[in-house]
């Protein structure tokens, strides 16, 4: 019974999310083209005093016109399996490109929430759920080594890099969101058939040209609002920091604890 009056609570939170976020997350998806960064955080800010609704609103674009990047999802998976270290990613500026890694992810979005006068975290870590492994778990966690991920929604996928997402500090309380997990659906991938580097720096270049049209980057997308502005005993389930401080909870997980859930 308790169990089912915590789901049935966390289902109207989330509801009660939708109906609020609705007109701030319909205007980050019909958003058009802007030259700059700060030409499209006016737009999407524009009128909003509320820092959680600004919040929402850089989020939401970043979520309905970004892709994931399909390339680097594969190379991952094959490195891991060959028990190797991937190589790093391919130099990108995702505001142009509209694709990108968590990192990329994380990146633009800091860098839009400053230009709306937010204050906002990129933080490093792993991200993924089932992370059950131990074989790499001392050499891992030491700075500068390659990191494990296990991909959203694939819990047998071992992935060695590094995640990325944000904390944004709003009526001065920091709060944990990831844009790169809130792509409801986790199989959305752009350029998953390029297969090599070149082909990727090419595919980019062309990107930066001329980017897909809106009907293209917003299709099939809808909003995960698990992973925004997420409970910390929620998020450390599956986001574990390097820094510790940004569990953002009373007594932080150990490694042990994470790995071992």
């Amino acid at each position: 019974m308790r169990l089912l009056l915590f789901i049935g609570c966390c289902l109207i939170t989330l509801a009660a999310k939708g109906q609020l976020y609705g007109p701030v997350d319909a205007r980050a998806k019909n958003a058009p083209t802007f030259e700059t960064e700060q030409e499209l955080v006016d737009y999407l800010t524009d009128g909003l005093t509320d820092e959680k609704l600004k919040t929402r609103a850089l989020a939401a674009w970043i979520v309905y016109q970004m892709q994931r990047d399909g390339y680097r999802h594969k190379e991952l998976i094959k490195y891991s399996h060959q028990n190797r270290t991937a190589p790093e990613p391919i130099t990108n500026n995702p505001f142009q490109t509209r694709i990108g890694t968590s990192q990329d992810f994380a990146r633009l979005f800091q860098t839009m929430g400053e230009a709306a006068g937010l204050t906002v975290a990129t933080i490093k870590g792993y991200a993924g759920k089932n992370i059950n492994t131990t074989q790499y778990q001392d050499s891992a966690y030491q700075a500068g080594k390659t990191l494990l991920n296990l991909w959203h929604g694939n819990s047998n996928s071992l992935q060695r890099y590094q995640a990325s997402w944000n904390a944004v500090q709003i009526d001065k309380k920091w709060y944990l969101l990831d844009t790169y997990w809130m792509i409801a659906n986790p199989n959305l991938f752009e350029a998953q058939n390029i297969s090599s580097a070149q082909g990727m720096s090419l595919f980019l270049r062309r990107r930066e040209k001329a980017i897909p049209g809106k009907a293209i980057l917003t299709r099939g997308k809808r909003i995960d609002n698990h992973y925004f502005l997420a409970k910390p005993r929620f998020f450390i389930q599956t986001h574990f920091p390097l820094d510790e401080q940004w569990q953002l909870m009373p007594t932080p997980w150990t490694w042990s604890t994470f790995t071992n859930q």
